[in-house]
């Protein structure tokens, strides 16, 4: 029975070491669902739709703002606002004290929306870094919002970037542009995980304390039969 149990106990402490190191970890982003807002909405635009022409705390931009779109579309991804940006513009930010980390993943999750009445248009999400003033692109996913995505609705688009042992310097940064048309964001994201499956060092030693501790129960537990039956 006591092997068993040492046994099992030895399982579950492998898989919950193994499904920690799994863990893709959120990065801190300001405002990532564009809630707060500078001043009030003073646009207004029908039934329950108003909007602003910036600023937007935590993200820069010109020739955009917050927006509670209304009937514009059936639902937002979440909260009640979102961010709009109108060509050839951006919404940027820049994750001070967030560098690249060595051999890991990460992804950029943007949910970009396609009006009712069809004026959104081609959009480039990316996630950079900037030094300087200069970005250097890490991954990017481009596309039409008015051919990819139902009219009045949000989806999900992402993109991922492996790092391995030489990594760009400079700060993360996020660059979400209207190519044409008007681009309309909620909810932005971004994940890092380890590239691999192998365990860090601190995990290492957790496991193998772990194991000796049931091992070295398996082996008092021996020796107690073995001075009965002699």
């Amino acid at each position: 029975m006591l092997k068993k149990l040492a046994l099992g106990s030895a399982i579950a402490l492998c898989m919950t070491i193994l499904n920690g190191t799994a863990r893709a970890d959120n990065i801190p982003i300001a405002n990532p669902s564009f809630e707060e807002i500078t001043g009030t909405l003073n646009v207004p635009c029908g039934t329950g739709c108003a909007y602003n022409g910036g600023p937007i705390p935590g993200w820069s931009v010109i020739s955009g703002g917050s927006w509670q779109p209304g009937s514009y579309f059936t639902s937002v991804p979440d909260g009640k606002l979102i961010g709009f940006v109108n060509a050839t513009r951006s919404l940027s930010q820049t994750l001070t004290g967030d560098s690249v980390l060595t051999n890991s993943v990460y992804t950029l999750s943007v949910f970009v929306g396609e009006r009712s009445d069809g004026t959104s248009g081609m959009y480039t999400l990316s996630l950079d870094t900037i030094l300087g003033g200069v970005t250097t692109t890490l991954c990017s996913v481009s596309g039409d919002a008015a051919t990819s995505i139902a009219r009045g609705t949000f989806q999900l688009k992402s993109c991922s970037y492996p790092s391995g042992s030489s990594v760009p310097s400079g700060d993360l940064f996020l660059n979400l542009t209207a190519n044409s048309g008007q681009l309309d964001v909620d909810n932005v994201s971004l994940t890092v995980e380890p590239a691999t499956g192998v365990p860090e060092p601190s995990s290492i030693l957790l496991l193998g304390t772990g194991m000796l501790f049931v091992f070295s129960t398996l082996i008092v537990r021996r020796k107690k039969e073995l001075q009965l039956t002699a």
